[in-house]
C-alpha cells in the first residue's frame, strides 16, 4: 500500500508526516528547517524517505500547506502535489489529535493563530497575533544572550521567572489579598541593572510572557465563540512552564486547555486528513 505525505511548509520550520492511503496508520514524523526552494523540498522528501527505509516511489501524492507551500511546485521528485488550505488543515488535525469535537485551536508557531473548529462545520479564523516563536528568538538574543531555540528552552527550564517578573506575591498591601499570588503583576518588572537578573531567569520570564499573552488571547477567543475549550498546537505548545500557566487560566477563567498529541505536526497531519476527505 502506498503512502501520502503531509507537508507543512512553515515560516520557521518544515514538518513532514506520512499516512497509509487507507488512513489507518501514521508514519513517524520529521521536522526540518525552513525551506524556500523546490530543490530544498526535493531534498527533504529524499531524506524523509531514506530515514524510513523508503523511496519516492512509495508515495502516491503529497498534501502541502503552510506559508512557504508556494515554493513546493506541482510535484516533488515526480510525486504529485495537492495544495491544501492551511486553516482547514490546522482545524482538522487539531480535532483529530486532541480527540475533541469542537474548540478554539491555538496554533503557537512563529506567531499565534486562533481558529474555531467544530466537527462537520467549516473552520473560522478568529484572529492572529504577532507574538510567538519569532518573539522568543528575537527577544531571547537581547535578554538572554542567545537566539538558539534549544538553548533558550534549556535556560528557561533552569531559570526562575520570579526573579525578573513582578508578581502579586511581591505586593504587601491588603487590596491584593483576594488575588492568586502566582499572577504576574508586571512582566519583566524586576529587569533593572540593580536586580542582577541572570540569563536563565530572563529566558524563563520571556517564555512566561509568551504563555500568559497566548493564554489571554485563547481565553478571549473562547468567550467570543461561547466555547470552553482551547486546543493548543504548534511548535511552542510544550514550552517549559506551559502546563502550570494554562492550569492557572483554567482555574481563574474556566477555559479548559487541551494539548493535542504531536502538536508540532498537527497541521501536516490535518493536510492529510483534509485531502483524504476530498478523495
Amino acid at each position: 500500500m502506498k503512502l501520502i505525505l503531509g507537508l507543512d511548509a512553515g515560516t520557521s520550520s518544515t514538518k513532514l508526516m506520512a499516512m497509509t492511503e487507507d488512513g489507518k496508520r501514521f508514519i513517524t514524523p520529521m521536522r526540518m528547517g525552513p525551506m524556500s526552494s523546490h530543490k530544498s523540498f526535493c531534498a527533504a522528501l529524499s531524506r524523509f524517505a531514506a530515514d524510513n527505509a523508503m523511496t519516492e516511489e512509495d508515495f502516491a501524492w503529497i498534501a502541502a500547506t503552510g506559508g512557504r507551500a508556494t515554493h513546493v511546485g506541482e510535484e516533488i521528485l515526480g510525486v504529485p502535489v495537492r495544495r491544501m488550505n492551511e486553516i482547514e488543515a490546522m482545524a482538522a488535525g487539531a480535532l483529530r489529535f486532541s480527540q475533541q469535537k469542537k474548540g478554539v485551536v491555538v496554533n503557537m508557531g512563529t506567531g499565534t493563530t486562533l481558529v474555531y473548529a467544530e466537527e462537520g462545520k467549516q473552520p473560522e479564523h478568529i484572529f492572529g497575533s504577532a507574538l510567538g516563536g519569532g518573539t522568543l528568538l528575537g527577544l531571547g538574543s537581547r535578554l538572554a544572550g542567545t537566539s538558539n531555540y534549544t538553548e533558550l528552552l534549556f535556560l528557561a527550564g533552569k531559570g526562575d521567572r520570579r526573579r525578573a517578573d513582578l508578581s502579586i506575591a511581591d505586593m504587601d498591601f491588603a487590596d491584593v489579598e483576594s488575588l492568586d499570588e502566582r499572577l504576574t503583576l508586571s512582566n519583566f518588572g524586576k529587569l533593572r541593572p540593580e536586580d542582577n537578573v541572570e540569563d536563565k531567569d530572563a529566558a524563563a520570564a520571556l517564555v512566561n510572557l509568551i504563555l500568559e499573552v497566548v493564554g489571554t488571547e485563547a481565553m478571549l477567543a473562547c468567550r467570543a465563540k461561547n466555547c470552553d475549550t482551547a486546543i493548543v498546537v504548534g511548535t511552542l505548545a510544550d514550552l517549559p512552564g506551559s502546563d502550570a500557566v494554562f492550569a492557572l487560566f483554567e482555574q481563574l477563567c474556566g477555559v479548559k486547555f487541551v494539548k493535542a498529541g504531536m502538536p508540532s505536526f498537527v497541521t501536516a497531519a490535518g493536510a492529510l486528513l483534509r485531502a483524504m476527505e476530498q478523495e
